[in-house]
């Protein structure tokens, strides 16, 4: 069994950014980066790695602030997932502290 490629088939240079350019995006660029953040974020607590998950909540809290003043204040969905993480990770430090019940 094989497979081809077809004849119509384009090929881009390893340091072509892939989605393109533009506007339009950049926007759709971001939101998966965010989304991207918040999965490793996920999964450093899952994994117990309080201290990385910390360092991936500011860099969430970072990219809210700097999308905040670039979209004027309209989005406000990170902002409900950032808190939320910010209370899963204090709970999960508190949990340690206090150790096995």
């Amino acid at each position: 069994m094989s497979f081809g490629v077809g004849g119509n088939a384009r090929f881009s240079p390893p340091d072509e950014d892939r989605v393109g350019h533009g506007a339009s995006h950049q926007g759709w660029m971001r939101r998966r980066l965010e989304d991207a953040v918040e999965d490793v974020f996920r999964t450093a607590l899952r994994r117990g790695d309080l201290a990385s998950a910390e360092d991936l909540l500011g860099v969430m809290e970072n990219m809210h602030a700097r999308a905040k003043v670039r979209f004027q204040g309209e989005r406000r969905g990170a902002a409900v997932a950032i808190e939320r993480g910010r209370k899963e990770l204090e709970g999960r430090k508190a949990r340690r502290r206090v150790g096995p019940g």
